[in-house]
Parts: structure tokens; sequence; C-alpha cells
């Protein structure tokens, strides 16, 4: 078949080549051939400078062309390194040798061209043309292949889209966009059997005296209102649904959360804050309880029903009874009260001491800073705040806890160059003299802000632009602290609060860390977070590190840092003297 020049131009006039070539004189002329064909020419004067060329822009070259015998290295090693790279790249080899070995080497390593030298006119047009008719087809079959991926992309997400919407309307109250009855039962269908659970079923008082006087409208307001105020009021541990027209079931752990603790909170709470306005003025309501606790799930609803209608029957509004009344709540209400009067004596005879758990650098295994944790000391006993903390919480301590260990921290860290980080708590945040505190003592221990992380929750990150804590955080960004957030994975934040407020690192919750080594959802979780994170910038570490399994699964999914008792237990440093 006669080739014009004009066909061959037509296929090659876009592509870019690399020509490897040791004859100077002989590159020259063939270059200046090849620029009225191809757009772009790079040349190389033997393998080794070829191979660094194409290293430096792999899949950037539609065809090589290169000479076999070469000094430093031969055009066969430069083809199997190229083709290391990238197998499919198209390959010319131009040789002085017309002999069957290197023909079979050649086909071989899957060369697409062979021209003999001296390089004949009319051979080189032919290779040429067979060559780019090749590359063309490539590019072709490429590009139908990214527009079918496009596609069924687009498909991909348009099906997701529109599952997610059935799963919503499935399984989320329009009205109030809390978990409906659905995902109610489907959690105590799916809950294990002799393990103790406490239901709260609330129903909202005289609900239809709202309807009928303010309307529909109104009503669903208040609904909404009321799912969004007990939110506010509950912990992260703390499932909550839409059950009926105006009822909400809020489920936990007993263990964990006290329900007389739950429901005087949330009176108190109705109580003082109006769920609306009607003509300018504002409207209250109350809620009526039933708790039932039971180790049977299947028990628990219609326990928890019971228990609501015998507070109503009471004919008194905002009531709670708790079905079949056992000692097990006083029990723990006796218990917490201690723990309250013992916090309080440990603060007033200084016993609170901070313990430090070293984070790890996961690649050079090096300390980079000590987070400090609060202890206290009992006669010898060691005590962990699992004990404590919450008494602290209930009694309104917890400023008092975090003024006690930034103040023994500085002390400790005073003058030295040594990263360490504390908690505190949005009740710290809301505080103005918190700041004022912090100035006096990092001035008094001569301490770097740069030094020094403050963890955060989430709790902070979601709260309202313009409230306390948040503006708080962007005075300590100021004044050169840096910011953790502590649990991440556990709430509700996203990472373009966390970025607007300046948060430096995020301390993924131990629930994803713990047995990450066989949990493949964990990891694709954990490896999500970390990737996301670096994205804008931040550093990621994983928490409760407790065996080289763990450590090894962080390492590789891209953690940049560890903390846990695979690497040290919380140690106690020495305080300095005044």
């Amino acid at each position: 078949m006669q080739i014009s020049l004009t066909d061959l131009v037509n296929l090659t006039s876009k592509l870019r080549v690399l020509y490897a070539e040791d004859d100077l004189i002989l590159r020259e002329n063939t270059v200046s051939l090849l620029h009225d064909l191809f757009s772009e020419i790079d040349e190389a004067s033997d393998g080794a400078e070829a191979l660094k060329i194409y290293k430096e822009h792999p899949y950037g070259y539609d065809i090589l062309i290169t000479d076999l015998n070469m000094p430093h290295m031969n055009g066969m090693d430069l083809i199997k390194h190229v083709q290391s790279i990238n197998p499919k790249q198209p390959i010319i080899v131009v040789s002085a040798h017309n002999e069957t070995e290197y023909f079979l080497e050649s086909i071989r390593n899957n060369v697409s061209g062979y021209i003999l030298k001296p390089i004949d006119f009319d051979q080189l047009i032919e290779t040429l043309y067979k060559v780019a008719s090749l590359v063309k087809e490539r590019l072709e079959k490429a590009s139908l292949q990214a527009t079918l991926e496009q596609k069924l992309e687009e498909q991909s997400e348009q099906l997701a889209q529109n599952s997610q919407i059935v799963h919503d309307f499935l399984t989320i109250d329009t009205v109030t966009k809390l978990q409906n009855a659905t995902m109610l039962y489907n959690f105590l269908d799916n809950f294990p059997q002799n393990h103790q659970l406490t239901i709260m079923l609330y129903n909202i008082d005289n609900f239809s005296f709202i309807n009928q006087t303010y309307g529909a409208e109104f009503a669903d307001e208040a609904l909404f209102k009321v799912g969004e105020y007990l939110q506010y009021n509950l912990s992260k541990e703390v499932h909550l649904y839409r059950y009926n027209s105006d009822e909400f079931v809020i489920i936990f752990d007993p263990q964990i959360i006290n329900p007389e603790f739950v429901a005087i909170q949330i009176q108190a709470f109705f109580r003082e804050t109006p769920i609306g306005e009607y003509e300018e003025k504002p409207i209250y309501i109350t809620l009526s309880c039933g708790i039932a606790t039971a180790n049977a799930p299947s028990s628990l609803l219609p326990n928890a029903r019971i228990a609501l209608r015998e507070a109503r029957m009471r004919g008194v509004p905002n009531q709670y009874n708790i079905y079949n009344t056992q000692d097990v709540f006083l029990k723990r209400a006796k218990i917490e009260t201690s723990w309250i009067q013992k916090f309080r004596l440990a603060l007033e005879e200084d016993r609170v001491v901070p313990y430090f758990q070293p984070i790890v650098d996961n690649q050079s295994l090096s300390v980079v800073k000590y987070e400090c944790l609060a202890r206290i000391e009992d006669d010898g006993e060691i005590i962990s705040p699992a004990h404590f903390l919450e008494a602290a919480r209930r009694s309104g301590l917890m400023s008092n806890l975090t003024r006690i260990m930034i103040n023994k921290s500085f002390k400790i860290f005073a003058g030295q160059n040594v990263a360490f980080s504390l908690n505190i708590t949005n009740e710290d945040l809301l505080n103005q003299t918190f700041i004022d505190f912090l100035e006096t003592k990092q001035k008094l221990h001569r301490i770097d802000p740069a030094l020094v992380t403050f963890e955060i929750l989430e709790d902070i990150i979601i709260s309202d632009i313009n409230r306390g804590p948040l503006q708080n955080l962007h005075v300590l960004k100021k004044m050169g602290y840096l910011l953790a957030l502590d649990d991440f994975g556990s709430d509700r934040s996203n990472f373009n609060r966390l970025e607007n407020v300046g948060v430096d690192f995020l301390k993924i919750d131990g629930q994803f860390i713990k047995g990450i080594d066989t949990n493949l959802r964990n990891q694709d979780i954990v490896e999500s977070i970390a990737s996301m994170a670096k994205k804008i910038g931040m550093q990621v570490i994983a928490e409760y590190v407790s065996n080289e399994a763990e450590f090894e699964t962080v390492k590789k999914l891209g953690i940049d840092y560890s903390q846990g008792y695979f690497f040290n237990a919380p140690l106690q440093l020495p305080m300095k003297d005044a």
C-alpha cells in the first residue's frame, strides 16, 4: 500500500516521540525529518539518558524510537526498563543488524516496529504509519473506555442517590428527621439477649391541644423542636427515635447512663425552654415519661408503655415513672453521689495528679509528645478517670479539674522543649476567665504555646459559630496553641468545620482501632479519615493501640502517630519545686 505523507501526518501530528541514538549525525538528520511529522521530539544520546528522560515523563510519550547498540545502556535494556514502567508503550527499534536473533529478541520484547540502518525513507514511512495507527487505535479504545466508565459511574451515583432516598424514606421520620419506628424495631430485634438495656418512652402532654389551638404547621414545628432539644440534652451513647405521633423513644445502656438523671435533666430543660412562639408569646410544653430496664429487648416497649400510663394517671404533667422499680437505680445514684463527694475531697486535698502517656511517630518510633491524663491518689491507690470523670461533670467541677491539670503540667514542663497535650471541655471555653488563667500560667511557667495541643470533643466543633466555645477556640489558635479533635468519628462533625476552626490533629476514636488488624470495615473507615485529613493538612493520631498487629495496621493505613499501651502506660513525672 502506498502511504502518502499527508496520511501519515494526519496520524502523527499530535504525537510525542522520544528518540534515542548515539550517532550524532544520524540523530540530527532523523530528528530533522521527524520534526515535520510529530508535534514534539525529545532526544537522547544513549539508553541511560533516554531512560532518565522517560522516567521524568512516564506515560508521556506516544512512541519510543531507539537504536540497539548504544553506550552506557543498550537499546534492549532500555526497552525492558521502559516496559516495566508501561508494558503497552509502542516502540520502534532502529538497528544496523539484519539478523534473526535481533528480530526474535524484538518480538520477545513486544516491539511494535523494526527499521534497518541505513534508514530507507519508504520503510521509515511505512513503519511510522503502522505504529501511529496502533497508537491511534489504543487512544480511541482508551477514550471509549473512559466514556463508558464515566457513564457507569454516573449511573452508579444515580442508583446510590435513589437508594439513599428510598432508605431515608423508609427509616427517617419526615417531620423530626430522627430515625423512625422501623429503625427502633430493627434495633431491638438485633440487640443481643441477656444484655441490659433501658428505654425511656416520652409522650408530649396534651399535644392534641397544641394541634387544635395553634394548627398543624405549628404542631409539626413543635415535634421537630422536641426532637432537636432531646438530642441536645443527650450524650453520644444514646439512641433517639420518633416512635408514634407525639411519642419519642430513648435507648441506652443503664450501666453507662443513669435513667433518672436523664429524666430530671430533660424535665428541667423543657420547663425553662419554649418550643416556639405564637403571636409573640412563648409556648412551653411538658413531657411524661415511662422508663423500663430489662435484659430481654422484646419486653422493653410494653413495660415502658405501662410505666408511662402510670405516670399519666397521676393527673400531673411532666412526670416520669419507672416500671417495676428496683433498687438498682437507687444504688447507682448513691454510688455517683459518693463519687461526687470523693472528687470534691480530692480537689480540696490536692490529690489530683497528672500522668503522661507518650504519642509516638509511626515511622521513626520516637516520642513526639505526651498526653496529660488526670488521676486521683487515694491511700496509695491510683484511680482512673473512668471512676470520677462523670462525677466531675455532674458536680460542675470539670473546669476546676482542667485548671489543676494545666497548672501542674505547665509546672512540670516549664522551660523545656517538650510537646504535650491537655484535654479541655465546652465548659472551659464558655468561661472567659479560662483564657485569662491560661495566659497567666503560660507566662509564669515560660511555656511556648506551639508545644501545647488542646484536645477537644466534637460537640464543640458542631456548636453554632457565634457561641463562646468556638470563638475561644479561635482565640487559642491566635495565641499559638494547637488543637486536636479527640474521639473523631464518634459524633457528627465534618471536615469543613474542622478546617474552619483550625484543627491541627485528628485523634481517631478507639472503637475503630480496637482489633483493626482483622476488621476490614474499620480499616476502610480509618484509611478514609487519614486520606481526607491529609488533603486538608491535618495529622492523624490513632488512640488505644494495644498490640503490634494493630500498630502495623494503622501504620500501613497512613496514620502519622500512635498512642496506647503497646508503647507505654501513662506514667507519672516528678513535679518541680515551686
